[in-house]
């Protein structure tokens, strides 16, 4: 009798266990309350995220009010940007973000940071020039196509085929400029008019970062490849390029072959250089930092302006109204990074947590 009993009490607890479970599955989730933002001037910071994690996200700073807001995407919109954030750019009130991994452009609302359109069907894109209100170009890593947007539709509208993938690249005049970095060692030519590659010109090898100076010269950086590769390595280089003719006016030579500088960046009138002097590895001694030097110098800087210490500097930034340096430490590539803010004589102004491996500067 008792055992019958024990069954039966066995039996009724299982059904409540059921009903309960039943009931909570039947609950309908409360979506996450949607951050309002409504931001005037500021900077916008690419964390990159781990690499096929998806957890790249966007960060809002406010020099004037000493705020950071870290994941404004997400919070606006409730959904992550995607797979490694790598580079952004702003035109017509609207950010054009660059999600490499993830082959696609997030267009957000630059003031409160709401999604807009996503164009898809991109490679692996790394940077966005505008060429007009109808047309701008997207490099890719991968893709040996260059791709044309309309930035009016948010829709692909055709390709310029360079036979090799593509970095950064910068306007002047007529034509645009582009790096192929990756296992290259090429500074294409390209007629915006007719969006056809015209000419092509060699540097050293992997040129990575490219700007127009105030004599319409084109400065590129490249890092000279590395170890263990096919491709080989070579010492890392600063070139100078004549836009017309379409020649190397000078080329600077970096030291040592450990040397792999990047991120090179001009100020807003166009006189002066920065980059980041540094190595695959953990930094080039004395000579690893943020450096400064004029267009007209005869010689590359002899020591950083912004020494890099311990620290593993990743992405750099030059504010376009006063010339701060806004440079970030990746630390190791796993936890949150910093973003550290000097002035343009190298005197740090402040420093901020943001998220993980911060990369990419886009001011508003």
């Amino acid at each position: 009798m008792l055992l019958s009993e024990n069954k039966k009490i066995r039996k009724y607890l299982c059904l409540m266990l059921l009903i309960l479970i039943s009931l909570a599955s039947c609950k309908k989730e409360s979506p996450e309350p949607i951050q309002q933002y409504d931001e005037d001037k500021g900077i916008f910071i690419c964390n990159e995220g781990n690499f096929t994690y998806g957890n790249g996200s966007l960060t809002f700073y406010d020099p004037a009010e000493g705020s950071v807001s870290n994941q404004v995407f997400y919070n606006a919109n409730n959904f992550p940007l995607g797979d490694v954030v790598q580079s952004m750019a702003i035109y017509d009130n609207k950010g054009y973000i660059v999600v490499n991994n993830s082959g696609k452009i997030m267009v957000i609302n630059i003031d409160n940071f709401t999604h807009i359109y996503t164009i898809s069907n991109l490679t692996s894109p790394r940077y966005i020039e505008f060429i007009s209100s109808t047309k701008a170009y997207v490099t890719d890593l991968y893709s040996p196509y260059i791709t044309i947007i309309d930035p009016a539709t948010y829709t692909i509208t055709g390709n310029i085929y360079i036979g090799n993938g593509t970095e950064q690249i910068v306007k002047v005049g007529d034509n645009v400029y582009v790096t192929g970095w990756s296992h290259n060692n090429k500074v294409y030519k390209i007629n915006c008019n007719t969006d056809l590659l015209t000419d092509s010109i060699t540097v050293a090898k992997q040129p990575n970062s490219i700007v127009k100076d105030k004599h319409n010269r084109i400065w590129v950086l490249s890092d000279g490849g590395c170890q263990g590769t096919p491709y080989g390595q070579d010492t890392a280089a600063l070139t100078c390029i004549n836009t017309c003719p379409f020649e190397i006016e000078k080329k600077f030579r970096f030291p040592s072959m450990e040397t792999s500088p990047s991120e090179l960046l001009i100020n807003l009138t166009e006189d002066t250089l920065f980059f980041i002097n540094g190595s695959w590895g953990s930094g080039t001694g004395n000579q690893s930092g943020v450096c400064r030097m004029p267009v007209d110098a005869a010689e590359l800087p002899s020591e950083p302006l912004i020494p890099e210490g311990i620290r593993l500097f990743y992405g750099l930034g030059i504010d376009p109204e006063n010339s701060d340096i806004y440079v970030s430490d990746a630390i190791d590539y796993v936890q949150k990074g910093l973003v550290f803010r000097y002035t343009a004589s190298g005197e740090k102004k402040d420093s901020i947590k943001v998220d993980i491996i911060p990369g990419a500067f886009c001011f508003k």
